[in-house]
């Protein structure tokens, strides 16, 4: 765990969580570049799609995170605008979402069209992000039963140490899933997958690549979120399933079911399959022409 990853630089100390968002973004840059030029979109387009990136995952990032943690901010209104809090993914993925509205009408090209220009290259840079996650101790996962090799140990300045939501062994937490690794392999490939098909076949029909994105995504996000542990976050209820708990390792008051972030997962895996199937119609019109 470091949650500093460079320290003395000329502005200063680079926290890791910060930095590996950061370059997570930019990561995303090259697949973009190659991606407009084969649809002959303007190069200033990627300008405003990193606009639309940093004031959405913020904002919608935020937001989410309220809504999931209300007690947390209602105790300290001032971490609803602190950038060193952390941020909730599906906030972030929505309010990127509404903004490409506002890209839709201002380039007058359907929503489909940035939509899947966008999401072959998301994973990777999504994947980067998470390390930063692993390397400042947030989105952690639940306790291990039996403390095996493979589980985390975060140590003090962690924000799993700090949390107060895991117990403590001795100068550091006890053995914890490491969920954050679990995603960004997770991530990777289905990055992977994506590009390849990219690359191999083109352009393809509306919305297919953003479907192929939001079914992948969430089915991952679904299973992954079974081993969190920050359950800070809101749960629209609990199910407990001892059985299933000790088969995989974990306290056996583990809550499967429903945390918002699964809701949304489910959400995203139906809207996914959907525009899978639909895309395979020829006869069907999808795009979503933006209005004048």
């Amino acid at each position: 765990m470091h949650p500093i990853l460079l320290e003395g630089t000329w502005i200063g100390d680079l926290n890791s969580y910060g930095t590996l968002i950061l370059f997570g973004g930019l990561s995303l840059a090259p697949g973009m570049w190659w991606d407009r030029k084969q649809r002959d979109l303007p190069a200033e387009l990627l300008l405003d799609i990193y606009i639309v990136f940093v004031v959405g995952c913020f904002v919608g990032g935020r937001v989410l995170d309220i809504i999931s943690r209300p007690a947390v901010f209602l105790a300290e209104p001032a971490r609803m605008f602190s950038g060193q809090d952390s941020f909730v993914f599906y906030g972030s993925l929505i309010g990127v979402f509404l903004g490409f509205f506002w890209l839709a009408h201002k380039y007058r090209r359907p929503m489909h069209e940035l939509c899947d220009l966008v999401t072959p290259w998301v994973p990777i840079g999504h994947g980067i992000a998470r390390i930063g996650c692993w390397l400042a101790g947030c989105c952690f996962g639940a306790p291990v039963v039996g403390d095996p090799a493979w589980s985390a140990h975060f140590p003090a300045g962690s924000i799993a140490h700090s949390g107060g939501e895991v117990p403590l062994h001795g100068a550091t937490t006890v053995g914890l899933f490491p969920i954050q690794l679990m995603e960004v392999g997770g991530l990777w490939i289905l990055g992977l997958l994506l590009m390849t098909r990219r690359i191999r076949r083109g352009v393809e029909a509306p919305w297919r690549m953003s479907g192929l994105y939001a079914l992948g995504y969430g089915l991952l996000r679904l299973i992954t979120e079974f081993f969190r542990g920050d359950h800070s976050r809101n749960h629209l209820f609990t199910l407990e399933l001892p059985r299933l708990a000790d088969l995989l390792h974990l306290p056996a008051d583990q809550p499967f079911l429903l945390s918002t972030s699964q809701l949304i997962s489910l959400g995203l895996v139906l809207w996914g399959g959907m525009m899978i199937r639909r895309s395979r119609d020829p006869a069907r019109e999808l795009s979503s022409e933006p209005s004048s």
